[in-house]
Parts: structure tokens; sequence; C-alpha cells
């Protein structure tokens, strides 16, 4: 394995692609590099996080940085659990959001984020988006060499614009689109591929619709995932 690596690990989602993980309505995706590992979304039930990641071999004593891309409670449900695993760990999170009270009650670092915001030298938690209905939410980016790796929790910002906004902002090569989507509209999945995204993981509130319209148009880009995808991209 080469100096510049990423390591995904799928924690919590509605289905599982590895036999004996419990699934639910949440998201939470680990995320490793050379210098850091990250806990995307902490899932809605801190015991299905808890056994899931015991599954699948995570110490939730050894992350350094939990990123919370919303507020909703299929997001956040989990950071009780990771409170008592890793006390005043930072938690990013966007900073509309209205989760400061909740994360410093919890015993954990707030780290709101207004504007990108570089964590480390291939870490990045993105600018937090406003959804038409007044939600705030952020992704996280990871660049292995000139790939870029973004992370959603749900998109409700719209997935193509989350994406536009990690190009503008940190530049490279948009590789892969993973986790929550929300029901995109066919335009928003066409403008993906116009970015050059090559490989999509819908997970979680993406909906069977976005997975049947990538399998007719994009099959070669169309990902399966679930709870236990274990991805390695090297650069």
């Amino acid at each position: 394995m080469n100096n510049e690596w990423l390591k995904l690990l799928v924690v919590v989602d509605n289905r599982a692609v590895r036999h004996g993980l419990r699934t639910s309505w949440g998201l939470s995706i680990y995320a490793e590099t050379p210098s850091v590992r990250i806990l995307f979304d902490t899932g809605d039930d801190p015991m299905i996080l808890e056994y899931n990641a015991k599954a699948l071999g995570i110490d939730l004593s050894n992350i350094n940085a939990v990123v919370i891309s919303h507020g909703h409670a299929d997001h956040t449900g989990g950071l009780v659990l990771v409170a008592e695993y890793r006390p005043g760990v930072r938690v990013y999170y966007p900073s509309h959001a209205g989760l400061e009270d909740y994360v410093v009650g919890l015993g954990l670092t707030p780290c709101p984020v207004s504007l990108t915001t570089k964590v480390t030298k291939e870490v990045y938690v993105m600018s937090e988006m406003r959804a038409s209905f007044g939600l705030w939410e952020l992704g996280l980016v990871i660049r292995i060499g000139r790939k870029l790796v973004l992370i959603c929790g749900c998109s409700h910002p719209g997935v193509d614009k989350m994406a536009e906004r990690a190009l503008e902002d940190i530049g490279g090569d948009l590789y892969m689109v993973i986790g929550g989507l929300h029901m995109p509209s066919s335009k928003a999945l066409d403008r993906l591929i116009e970015l050059g995204v090559q490989e999509i993981y819908p997970l979680h509130c993406s909906g069977y619709d976005t997975i049947r319209y990538l399998r007719r148009r994009y099959p070669e880009r169309l990902r399966t995932g679930g709870c236990g995808l274990d991805i390695l991209i090297e650069a």
C-alpha cells in the first residue's frame, strides 16, 4: 500500500452487504486515511452503531473526529455512544444546524462549519449548504492523489450542487460519490456523470428510482452498497 490511501466502511445503512450486521434507517460511514480516522454521521440507534462497529473491527475510541452532515436524528442518534467511547472528540456540523448545545451537553468538542474547512492535508469538511426548505447540510471530501471522494448524508441541497461545490472549493477529479442521494432527479444524476464521477454508491435515502436510472443509463458507474461495504482507494 502506498502512502496515499483511503479506507471506507459503511457501518450503518438501511440494508447490508455483509451477513450478520444489523440494519436501520440511518447512515454512518467510517473513513480512514494515513493521518486520520473519521466517523461520518452516526446512524439513528447507538446500539446498532456499536454492534456493527465491533463486528467490522472499528474501535470507536480511536476516532479523531466526527462529521455530522445535518441535524436529523437518523444521522445524529449515535453521538451519545461516541461520547462514551471518545469523550471530547471534535464534532464538525453545519453552523446553522442548531446542534451546539447537544454536542456540548454530550461532552464533545463543537466545530461548527460555515466555509469549507481543511481537517488534514487530504480531508475537507465542505461548506454548509442550504436546502430549499431551510435545512443546512455539509459533506465530507477526501482527496487521494487527484481523486476526490464525496461522502454525503442525505444530499438535501442536491447531490449535483454538492459535487459542484466540492470541485469549486477543493479541486481535483471527482472520482466517487457515496451516501444518501435523496431521490435526485435524472438531471442531477446526469450532472454527476458530466462532472466525471466514476463510481456512485447510492445508500440510505437514495431511492430505488435512483438505482434503476443509474442501472439503465450508467451501469458502469453504479455500485452496490450497504452495511459492511469495504472500499480501499489508492492514489
